[in-house]
C-alpha cells in the first residue's frame, strides 16, 4: 500500500478518507461492527514499520475483544 493506498474494493466494508486510507482511530476500529484496520491502509500521520507492527497488535488485540463480548 505505502504512500497510494490501494483501499477501494474494500470501501464497501468500512469508510474511507478523502485520501483514500481507512478512516479509522488510534484504536483500528474502522467503524464497522467488527472490522479492524492496521498499518499502511488505516489513516495516521506517520507510516513507518514500526508504527504499522504497533497496529497489527492493537488491532489483534481489540478484534479478540470485540470476539469475547459476542459470546
Amino acid at each position: 500500500v505505502g504512500l497510494v493506498p490501494e483501499n477501494s474494493a474494500f470501501a464497501h466494508l468500512a469508510q474511507l478518507d478523502d485520501r483514500g486510507y481507512f478512516a479509522a482511530g488510534e484504536d483500528c476500529a474502522s467503524g464497522t461492527p467488527g472490522v479492524f484496520v492496521a498499518g499502511d491502509c488505516r489513516c495516521k500521520t506517520v507510516r513507518q514499520v514500526t508504527t504499522a507492527a504497533a497496529d497489527g497488535a492493537i488491532a489483534a488485540t481489540n478484534a479478540c475483544r470485540y470476539l469475547d463480548q459476542l459470546n
